[in-house]
């Protein structure tokens, strides 16, 4: 028996929470369910998507007008009818709890959390009453779910898996030198970045101040960095910001080391990604972080608000080649066999089947 399922994400760029959706999607798709996607009408997302063969219902859902949200998800399912409804961001996640909970939705409301929840402990109180199950995609999530009221028994870690399509490509050679162009590389300084949208950068630029090697830092997804925090960077290194591209896998072959300062990672899709391709890591040791990397064995943890201990992190990675290839090896396996994408799946899947009929 062939069961339908609805994946609703409100969001349309490339954010990892959305590729991660995404190819999700494409995997229970593989294994056998209906997939009917949700997505915004002319986004990204929405022509990958379509590429892939998804059925794509295009929908724009609104801020601060849940009920408007609800009203529209409420027509496009009587209009497509299915046995089980995913929301995976936040728009539709209110929108979805409130026909739950008006027991206008008939079927079972899957809620999945891919950030660490800010939201108040009455709403998620009440969307986790709402819901038939609340995903997590790492156990830092889940916890701070349960602290917020999210209850125990309805919680399910699914951590985000690899995926390998994006990244194990191959680059041609103009591509990556158009990249070089890109960035302003040159061999006189050290190429290291962060690949995220705005998450504590600034804790790096401070950081610079101390580190002795020169070095390239690319902000890929930051695309404006503030004039006070480039003015104190000494001028030994250089800052490139870009703005986020989605065909950001040739970048990944310039930098020596990459970096994620962010005190809030859920599950870091581009974590991840850097770490299957053997980039040595340093990160956060906050929240999913601490979940991926383990401190020298596949990676450094540094303290998320102290300049001082990340610029010993990069000054000794960035010297001591050896050890940096013996983490970037490790990272690879991590990434690739602890969490890759078809365990993902397969959990998915199961807690899917738990929720239907026999």
């Amino acid at each position: 028996m062939t069961f339908s399922v609805l994946q609703v994400l409100h969001q349309g760029g490339g954010a990892g929470s959305v590729t991660s959706t995404l190819h999700l999607s494409l995997g229970l798709a593989r294994a056998g369910f209906h997939v009917r996607f949700v997505c915004p009408p002319g986004s990204e997302v929405e022509r990958l998507a379509r590429a892939s063969g998804l059925e794509v219902h295009p929908l724009r859902l609104v801020a601060r007008s849940h009920r408007r949200n609800a009203r529209a998800l409420a027509d496009l399912l009587a209009r497509h009818p299915v046995d089980l409804v995913n929301s995976q961001s936040s728009l539709d996640r209110q929108a979805l709890a409130w026909l739950a909970l008006r027991r206008s939705l008939g079927v079972p409301l899957v809620i999945t959390r891919r950030q660490m929840p800010l939201t108040f402990f009455l709403e998620n109180w009440l969307v986790s009453r709402a819901a038939s199950r609340v995903v997590a995609v790492s156990h830092a999530v889940g916890e701070a779910l349960v602290r917020r009221g999210t209850p125990r028994a309805k919680l399910v870690v699914v951590p985000n898996g690899t995926i390998l399509e994006r990244i194990d490509v191959a680059i041609p050679p103009g591509v990556l030198q158009e990249w070089k162009t890109r960035i302003g590389w040159e061999p006189s300084r050290r190429t290291i970045g962060i690949v995220a949208r705005p998450k504590d950068q600034a804790v790096l630029l401070r950081a610079l101040e101390q580190v002795r090697t020169p070095v390239r830092l690319v902000l890929a997804g930051m695309e404006n960095v503030l004039p006070a925090q480039v003015d104190r960077v000494p001028r030994r290194h250089a800052i490139v910001a870009l703005p986020f591209l989605p065909e950001i896998r040739p970048l990944y072959e310039l930098l020596e080391l990459v970096l994620l300062p962010s005190r809030m990672e859920g599950l870091s899709q581009s974590l991840l990604e850097a770490m299957a391709l053997a980039k040595p890591v340093i990160v956060s040791a906050a929240t999913g972080n601490l979940e991926v990397v383990k401190d020298r064995v596949n990676g450094r943890l540094a303290p998320p608000l102290e300049p001082h201990a990340w610029a010993k992190a990069i000054d000794e990675l960035l010297n001591d080649p050896l050890e940096a290839e013996r983490m970037g090896a490790a990272a690879r396996l991590t990434a690739r066999e602890e969490f890759s994408l078809a365990k993902t799946i397969q959990r998915t899947a199961t807690l899917y089947h738990s929720l239907l009929p026999a």
